[in-house]
């Protein structure tokens, strides 16, 4: 397993950029001691929850009691479901483990019926995460899922396979598991939905899928390390600072991040999500109202190659773009000798599909390098736990670097409660 961390190669970003554009190091300093700062004072706790021994200690003893399941609907949305879903996409999971199921971030009936009707209802537990119990999607679909379970197990013994992962101290989803006798996991109160990932909103459905949650945590407390540890600007500091200096130099704010793995197209969503609802904000902390804002979009290569390169090499140069890639894929599948005979396909018989991707991969960059469009590239040795945790990591540093470079609150989001409080008032009439 490689424990190195992953590289990111940043030199094409600076095309056109004008020679004051970049951050100087005086404000990249700023800005580091300002994140570090809101975990000192303990307004912000994501990376500190990393050394909790005793907080790890209560998840892995309460994810004990759920073992002997087979399967766990995992109900969540946003934060609390990308995050598991994007690890448990990207690595194999150990035979033997449960399967888990999603369904909570979504209304949609039919959907929600496709699942509950492949779910073996007495092999089950169900995980419902959200802070509050106000999430609309999650806990309707959850009461709905309860009532499934009952059916199958009776009241009783239904009451034995629900653990709702929420608010500690205070909160209505808190209040009724009490009240029901549910199982409890804590989400820290200073750590939001979208970098929550790495608590036991994300812990506790992949531990029982088989995750290998050691490694995990390993590759996340690598990539802190390694951002405290740097004396310049660490890589994480970079990815942040090349968004402002293109969206406020040349007024390019979409961010197209292209994986070229199919095991990564989850967790390019999850990036997609902190990123935009991190930093698109309507106003600065000062007041006054903020111009800029990035929005980031998840693109699968080389699927989108062939929907999406076309505007990205030749129409508005409004984008920056951050390849995703990998060195070591584990499978060897090779295109036939015998494609040979087959002349449109004769320069790719023989050669494994790995040297494929990366032949794409390496062959879109060039052509945006061409075109003069700014590219980056993280290049992943190879897609395991400690990899992946080190990526979370990793963006979720450079999304509350960007924050403080925006000087904007990268932790709130007011504009989804707006939508929420809407909502409900159309389904009150």
């Amino acid at each position: 397993m490689s424990k190195k961390l992953f590289e990111y190669q940043d030199e094409h970003m600076r095309t056109d950029l004008p020679a004051n554009a970049r951050i100087n190091p005086q404000d990249m300093r700023r800005a580091r001691q300002a994140v570090i700062k809101l975990h000192e004072t303990g307004q912000q706790g994501w990376l500190d929850i990393l050394e909790d021994e005793k907080y790890w200690s209560l998840v892995k003893q309460k994810t004990a009691g759920f073992k002997k399941f087979k399967h766990c609907l995992v109900l969540g949305i946003g934060g609390s479901d990308l995050g598991a879903r994007a690890i448990l996409s990207a690595v194999k999971p150990k035979s033997g483990a449960a399967r888990l199921w999603f369904a909570g971030d979504t209304t949609d009936p039919d959907k929600i019926e496709e699942v509950f009707a492949a779910i073996p209802w007495k092999q089950t537990c169900i995980n419902v995460i959200s802070k509050s119990g106000g999430t609309l999607e999650t806990m309707s679909v959850f009461f709905a899922a309860k009532e499934r379970l009952e059916k199958a197990v009776g009241k009783n013994k239904a009451n034995k396979c629900i653990i709702c992962t929420t608010d500690p101290e205070e909160g209505e989803l808190l209040n009724y598991a009490q009240l029901m006798g549910w199982a409890t996991l804590p989400i820290p109160k200073n750590i939001g939905g979208r970098f929550s990932v790495l608590t036991a909103v994300g812990i506790f459905p992949l531990s029982l899928a088989g995750v290998d949650i050691k490694s995990l945590l390993e590759g996340a407390q690598a990539m802190k390390n390694d951002w405290l540890a740097s004396s310049g600007p660490h890589m994480t500091d970079r990815f942040a600072a090349w968004q402002l200096a293109h969206d406020k130099h040349k007024k390019r704010n979409i961010h197209v991040m292209f994986a070229y793995s199919a095991k990564l197209d989850s967790m390019i969503h999850w990036w997609r999500q902190i990123w935009a609802e991190s930093l698109g904000k309507a106003r600065r902390r000062d007041g006054r109202s903020n111009e800029f804002a990035p929005t980031p979009v998840a693109s699968i290569g080389p699927t989108d190659q062939h929907s999406q390169l076309q505007l990205y090499q030749e129409g508005p140069n409004d984008k920056i773009y951050t390849f995703l890639t990998v060195d070591i894929f584990l499978s060897k599948t090779k295109v036939p000798k015998t494609a040979v005979k087959f002349q449109p396909l004769a320069y790719a018989a023989g050669k494994d599909f790995s040297s494929i991707i990366k032949a794409e991969a390496q062959g879109s960059m060039q052509a945006l390098i061409q075109a003069r469009r700014p590219v980056s590239l993280i290049k992943l040795p190879i897609i395991n736990e400690f990899q992946l945790g080190a990526l979370i990591v990793f963006f979720e540093i450079a999304t509350a670097m960007a924050g403080e470079f925006y000087n904007i609150n990268a932790f709130d989001q007011p504009g989804v409660e707006e939508s929420k409080q809407r909502a409900k008032q159309l389904l009150t009439g």
